[in-house]
């Protein structure tokens, strides 16, 4: 299959960058899906008729997934822990992941629910709509340190993606998450997708308060907090605990608050295919940057030339080969 062509070439970046660089552990929590991916499709089918693509491709995806993959590429000594069905699509996955470089002793098998799956329409403009599994198990794995066993040890970083994903999540469990993540000396990210759950932020009150930081995107930031400039958006969750805000902002770039200060990142993206996962690997990328000991505002470049190269291509992951990479096309586009 086209992704796991481009999941061989991953490894043997991961390989190389290895034997250069002292690797960081992440550790990445949250849901798994198989992305079916449908490429310049019609956009409606009339009843009765048979319409046609010009290709449809599995990729494994998914928040934690995507990051995953992004990081491993960028050099990271990455640990997923996730959920899948014990069917099909599972082993399709597991298939897809295999060559990416990540451990993958932490993905579980639920046999009371199937592989969550997403069928991705992408139009000759690069934007998607997505249709996805409602129950499956990625919609209903707990983010809790009793279904995984998680070694925290040494981990530079713990990103929980996406909160409000799962309706299995619970404070309780994501705080007990968080706090041992803190713990164990890592600091700690959460980004989040529009109310899965039906839960609210007064629903995850204790673990926000454990948050280094949060990661999500305008809209869903705006959705929950009620909130419209991104500095208004911004305290909400900074009166939450939440350490540094970070706000993706689509083709404006992104928006960050830390310590009193504001950042203003614009996008520095050139060629726009398909923009599934650009929020994700912005995160991975931002990441990196954290983890090496940027400043804010240098791994928010980081993170933004990240997912210009995600969106140059087709699926949600697979586009970033390697840190270099990332570098290199930071320093030809930076504004």
């Amino acid at each position: 299959m086209q992704g796991a062509g481009r999941a061989r070439g991953c490894l043997v970046n991961l390989i190389a960058a290895r034997g250069k660089r002292l690797m960081n552990k992440v550790i990445c929590v949250g849901n798994a899906v198989v992305d079916i991916i449908v490429k310049n499709g019609p956009d409606r089918t009339p009843d009765g008729m048979t319409q046609f693509s010009e290709s449809i491709d599995l990729y494994a995806g998914g928040d934690a997934v995507n990051e995953a993959v992004g990081l491993a590429a960028m050099g990271n000594d990455v640990r997923l822990y996730t959920a899948i069905g014990d069917d099909a699509l599972g082993s399709a996955f597991m298939s897809l992941i295999k060559s990416f470089g990540i451990a993958m002793d932490g993905i579980v098998k639920d046999r009371e629910h199937g592989t969550t799956a997403t069928v991705v329409t992408v139009g000759a403009d690069g934007e998607h709509g997505c249709m996805t599994l409602k129950n499956g198990a990625a919609g209903n794995m707990r983010y809790s340190t009793e279904v995984f066993d998680i070694d925290f040890s040494g981990a530079k970083l713990v990103s929980i993606a996406s909160l409000f994903w799962s309706r299995g999540q619970t404070d309780a469990d994501l705080t007990r998450l968080l706090s041992k993540a803190k713990e164990a000396g890592a600091q700690t990210m959460a980004d989040m997708v529009l109310d899965q759950s039906q839960m609210s932020l007064e629903d995850i009150a204790g673990a926000m308060k454990y948050l280094d930081f949060l990661v999500p995107s305008y809209h869903e930031a705006a959705y929950f907090t009620g909130k419209h400039t991104p500095e208004e958006i911004a305290q909400a969750f900074h009166r939450r605990g939440v350490g540094t805000v970070v706000l993706k902002m689509g083709a404006e770039g992104v928006f960050a608050s830390a310590q009193g200060r504001t950042y203003r990142v614009g996008t520095i993206a050139d060629r726009v295919v398909d923009t599934l996962g650009a929020g994700d690997n912005f995160v991975a990328g931002f990441i990196t940057g954290i983890v090496e000991g940027r400043s804010i505002e240098e791994a928010l470049y980081f993170g933004s030339a990240a997912s210009a190269i995600a969106i140059s291509q087709y699926g949600a992951s697979g586009a970033i080969k390697s840190r270099q990479q990332v570098q290199d096309y930071l320093d030809a586009h930076r504004k």
